[in-house]
C-alpha cells in the first residue's frame, strides 16, 4: 500500500482522477497483442501472447534487450514496432477503437462531482486524441500527458508525477486507474491511490502488493469515489 492511513480516509483526500489510457478508457489491447505477433511473425519471430503482454508501456530503452533475449541481436526491434504501428493503424482506421465499459460516464460523472480528471498515457497525443475524440472524450480531461512528453517511461513514476502536477495537485491527492504491472508500479511510485482494473491479465503478486484497491471493472470507480 502506498500509505499507512486508512483506505476511507485517502480516499476522501482525492481531489484528482488520472487515468491510463490503453487497457483502461479503450480497448486498444487486444489489437496491440494481436499486432506485435502477427509483426513479429512477418519478421520470421515467433512471438508468444506472453512475450506481448510483456511489452505493455515499455519504452524502446525497456524493449530492447526483451526481442533481443527473445529472438537474438539480429531482431530489429525498431523495424518490427513500425511495421506492427502500421498494421494496426491501419486496422483502427477502417474499424476504430471502442470504448472500455462505463469510460465515457465514469469520466463526465466524475467531472460532474468537481473531481480534476487527467489522462497520462504512454502514447503519443496525436494517438490518443484519434482514439477518444470520435468519441466525445478528447476534450474532457484538464490535462493529457503522453509519453514523448516525459524523460521516462514506465514502470518510472515521470508520467504520473508530471499529470498531477499538470492538475496542480499533490499526487497524493489523485487516484491512479491503470490496467498493467508496469503501470500500477509507476503510479504507486509517483505516491498516488492506485487502483488497478486488470485487462487482459489478473493481476500478479507484486501488483496485489502495490494497488491500493483492485476492481473488476472500471463503473465500480463510482462506488469509490462517488
Amino acid at each position: 500500500m502506498n500509505s499507512t492511513l486508512p483506505q476511507a480516509e485517502r480516499i476522501q483526500n482525492i481531489h484528482g482522477v488520472i487515468f491510463d489510457m490503453d487497457g483502461v478508457l479503450v480497448d486498444s489491447e487486444r489489437l496491440y497483442l494481436h499486432f506485435w505477433r502477427e509483426a513479429s511473425a512477418s519478421f520470421g519471430f515467433a512471438m508468444s501472447e506472453a512475450q506481448a503482454l510483456s511489452l505493455r508501456s515499455n519504452s524502446p530503452e525497456a524493449a530492447i534487450p526483451k526481442f533481443r533475449a527473445w529472438f537474438g541481436d539480429n531482431a530489429d526491434y525498431h523495424a518490427i514496432r513500425a511495421r506492427r504501428r502500421d498494421m494496426m493503424a491501419e486496422w483502427i482506421d477502417r474499424e476504430g477503437v471502442a470504448l472500455k465499459q462505463g469510460a465515457a460516464e465514469v469520466t463526465r460523472e466524475l467531472k460532474a462531482h468537481g473531481y480534476r480528471i487527467a489522462l497520462a498515457t504512454a502514447s503519443p497525443l496525436r494517438r490518443a486524441e484519434h482514439y477518444l475524440a470520435p468519441h466525445g472524450l478528447w476534450g474532457i480531461f484538464d490535462a493529457v500527458i503522453g509519453g514523448p512528453d516525459v524523460t521516462r517511461s514506465k514502470p518510472a513514476p515521470d508520467i504520473y508525477l508530471a499529470a498531477a502536477a499538470a492538475l496542480c495537485l499533490p499526487p497524493t491527492a489523485c487516484l491512479a486507474a491503470e490496467d498493467s504491472p508496469s503501470g500500477v508500479r509507476a503510479a504507486h511510485d509517483a505516491g498516488c491511490f492506485t487502483v488497478m482494473i486488470p485487462d487482459l491479465t489478473p493481476p500478479d503478486g507484486e501488483s496485489q502488493l502495490l494497488a491500493d484497491c483492485v476492481l473488476d471493472n472500471l463503473t465500480q470507480l463510482r462506488t469509490l469515489l462517488l
